[in-house]
């Protein structure tokens, strides 16, 4: 069949064939102008054709303005993109009702669950770094306490041998059996011994020759500083343990004639601080008021008798001489959460475990969450799809219905049984449908 554009007049040919309904929509090539081709009519006398009613406004009858206004809004808002195309059916949305409803389901859900996660996640968070600083606060003082009850019952012990009248006699052959006895009375003092104010020893516990201990910081600050208590730790030359030299002054009518000494094997002190363990980063150690290590997981610090006065945790005690929590970061750049405590010697006892094992158990926490997280998901996005493909359904089929009518198909009967807003529609369709195939029926008859 042979077709002209009403605008510009280009004509062209076209195959009726093509039209799969009454009519089809074309565009011209030149003028871009939407035509509408009616596919032709059988020679029937019953059968009138709807688009030229539509177009006859003095043959529409009381419906016949809004026909035509349909027919031609129909045109206007077609959006032909070839020469031939047909319109078969109502045009798809990129972002549908039934993407809307999907999306807007998930995120119902979804939202609320996150929230619920954050604030779990953070109590939890708070529990687990409160708890383990509880902890870290009480095996601090423990360990500590320890340390400071092994000293204070060896300053006892000395102090209570310098006030022996054979020690006071400041005589080698009375002093000596005294000094052995403490020695086999306390097994982890090694050396108990005597100084006179010139720093010469005057006996010995192990029997060995006399030396001059004019050098020794501790004979200093006791004989020559007046110093009632002083101490000093070093490794025994001869154990290469960690050991603790304790010196208090021998007093005789109130005024000092020598010192009194004693050199403790603090070993097992050190052990039962080295051998604290808390999962697999966590651990303690002791320094003394200087910064040496007197304890430390690692053997070769003790021996070495490592200076950890750049330690963080250290540092912070130096500041504030007070027991204080912190994070730091270790010469791994790993996250560590660390409890200094102070004794009654100035020494620091520190407790560290990394951030990353603290907070290990929080880990189950998050796989369940992913785990929740993946099967709401699933679920809401299949009751979404189900829900939304059981609305949009029957809106596309009545969308189909009202297409079809605007191009005169009047044949097809809305078959929609919802009993809601929709089965509403649908209704109200169906009647329209039937009120305009009673005008046709009207307009056939006036012909």
């Amino acid at each position: 069949m042979k077709i002209q554009c009403e605008n510009c007049g280009k004509k062209y040919k076209f195959d009726e064939e093509k039209i799969k309904g009454r009519s089809v929509k074309l565009r011209c090539r030149e003028c871009k102008n939407v035509m509408v081709v009616e596919k032709p009519a059988p020679e029937s006398d019953d059968l009138i054709d709807f688009g030229s009613i539509a177009a006859s406004p003095e043959e529409n009858g009381p419906y016949g303005d809004s026909m035509a206004t349909s027919d031609t809004k129909s045109i206007e808002t077609a959006g032909v993109s070839s020469d031939t195309e047909a319109e078969s059916g109502p045009k798809k949305t990129r972002f549908g009702l039934f993407f809307k409803i999907v999306i807007l389901m998930l995120a119902v859900s979804l939202v609320p669950l996150g929230v619920y996660w954050g604030i779990t996640f953070n109590k939890t968070s708070n529990l687990a770094r409160v708890s383990s600083e509880n902890f870290m606060a009480q095996t601090a003082l423990g360990l500590s306490n320890q340390v400071d009850e092994w000293i204070d019952k060896n300053v006892r012990v000395l102090k209570a041998t310098a006030r022996l009248p054979e020690i006071i006699s400041m005589d080698r052959t009375r002093q000596e059996p005294a000094l052995k006895a403490i020695q086999k009375e306390y097994p982890w003092i090694y050396l108990a011994f005597t100084v006179d104010l010139k720093g010469m020893n005057t006996a010995r516990g192990d029997g060995k020759s006399l030396k001059n201990y004019s050098d020794r910081q501790y004979y200093k600050d006791v004989a020559i500083k007046g110093k009632k208590l002083t101490w000093q730790t070093l490794i025994g030359k001869t154990s290469k343990k960690p050991a603790l030299v304790l010196a208090v002054p021998i007093v005789s009518g109130g005024r000092t004639i020598g010192v009194m000494a004693a050199a403790a094997n603090i070993d097992e002190i050190s052990k039962s601080v080295a051998r604290w363990r808390r999962g697999k980063t966590g651990y303690a150690f002791l320094v003394d008021e200087t910064g040496k290590v007197v304890s430390h997981q690692v053997k070769q610090f003790v021996v070495q008798q490592k200076k950890l006065n750049r330690h963080p945790m250290i540092q912070a005690y130096k500041r504030n001489k007070r027991a204080q929590a912190a994070i730091f970061k270790d010469e791994r750049g790993r996250e560590v959460f660390g409890h200094v405590r102070g004794n009654r010697y100035d020494w620091a006892l520190v407790v560290r475990q990394e951030s990353e094992e603290i907070f290990e158990p929080l880990r189950s926490v998050q796989l369940f969450f992913y785990i929740l997280l993946v099967a709401t998901i699933v679920v809401v996005s299949v009751v979404a799809w189900f829900f939304a493909r059981a609305l949009v359904q029957p809106i596309m089929r009545l969308t189909d219905i009202a297409e079809r009518m605007s191009l005169g198909e009047l044949d097809n009967k809305v078959d929609v049984k919802a009993k809601d807003e929709i089965g509403l529609l649908a209704m109200a369709i169906e009647r329209m449908r039937i009120s305009l195939n009673m005008a046709m029926a009207r307009l056939r008859k006036k012909r």
